[in-house]
């Protein structure tokens, strides 16, 4: 992917070009946040430069409700007596992670590499598939030649096959991969699990906060992927959106309308214009609602949410200090969070 949580991303934000909405396009969208991360890091500087870019109704961070999430995920978590409490198996961060999110991939390999975020050709989608095969090709994966374009050229959108191959991904779709060394500890360490839990269920909120407190209305198709390495820490993470444009086509000759027909297009267009007005006052309507609703919850997490220490030093390589300063940076400018 390109610009964002994209291909090579953990920390970028998601959105498409500022264009997005006007353009028309087949695959993803997306933005380097992590760039920018990665060069505020390395220039020590304190000016953040400004990106672009399902609402959660919770006012807390999705953490609180771990425990909540763990017990349904077990089945029923014995309150009783020492006896039954030992008893209780706990779940796994896999059945935990299926009892929020039915449908997320859950994955074991080793998805630290660098072109995950680097080259525009990496499979992501893959992310998106269970089985052996999907995996094997993920884990061992290498680039072939020059890293392919991924953009618009004079308004024309251009990428590889493997990013169109990401509007085929269901909207809203979820993956986890875990290294090998992590889940064998979390089998043995059930508290470990809960933190690993706790750290993917976050970031999901949180991404999907910030993309839409930056670009209200992005998130409602978004899919997301996070990887954790071997330390715990969040090694990757990438998210997306499916594009895509609408086209007509008609039969006999295009040369013979009749009046008639020239009648009824001038009234269908009248009206689609008006039906347009309607809906875009609607949309702007309930995108300010959705962004204040947003950086709501944003602001919440940032200022009360524990996000470092749930998030641990480092998100994919950059600092978690860095990240969340350029995702106030990016959401409330220079002013304070409201």
């Amino acid at each position: 992917m390109s610009n964002t949580i994209q291909p090579g991303y953990g920390t970028q934000t998601y959105s498409a070009p500022t264009k997005a909405r006007e353009a028309k396009q087949t695959g993803t969208q997306a933005n380097r946040f992590l760039d920018m991360a990665a060069q505020a890091s390395r220039g020590r500087t304190d000016t953040l430069t400004t990106g672009m870019s399902g609402l959660m109704g919770m006012a807390g961070l999705p953490t609180s409700l771990m425990m909540d999430l763990s017990v349904r995920a077990a089945g029923q978590v014995q309150t009783g007596d020492v006896e039954a409490t030992e008893a209780t198996e706990a779940p796994s961060l896999e059945t935990m992670l299926k009892a929020k999110y039915p449908n997320i991939h859950y994955h074991v390999f080793d998805a630290s590499s660098g072109y995950w975020r680097t080259r525009n050709d990496y499979p992501h989608y893959l992310l998106y598939q269970d089985g052996d095969k999907a995996k094997e090709t993920l884990e061992n994966w290498q680039p072939t030649g020059a890293n392919p374009f991924y953009g618009s050229i004079e308004g024309r959108f251009t990428a590889p096959k493997e990013i169109h191959a990401l509007g085929n991904v269901p909207p809203g779709s979820k993956a986890v991969v875990i290294h090998p060394k992590v889940q064998e500890r979390m089998e043995q360490d059930p508290a470990y699990a809960q933190e690993i839990f706790a750290k993917i269920d976050t970031w999901f909120a949180f991404d999907v906060a910030r993309n839409e407190a930056i670009m209200p209305g992005s998130t409602w198709d978004m899919s997301q992927a996070v990887a954790i390495g071997e330390d715990g820490n969040i090694c990757n993470a990438c998210s997306s959106s499916a594009g895509g444009e609408i086209t007509y086509s008609k039969s006999g000759s295009d040369d013979e309308e009749s009046w008639w027909d020239l009648r009824m297009a001038r009234h269908a267009e009248f009206m689609k214009l008006a039906v347009e007005k309607q809906i875009q006052r609607h949309i702007q309507a309930s995108e300010l609602a959705a962004s204040a609703a947003a950086k709501s919850q944003l602001a919440a997490m940032l200022t009360g949410g524990n996000l470092r220490e749930i998030f641990g030093s480092e998100i994919a390589g950059i600092p978690t200090e860095t990240v969340l300063a350029i995702t106030q940076s990016q959401v409330w400018g220079g002013g304070a969070m409201l």
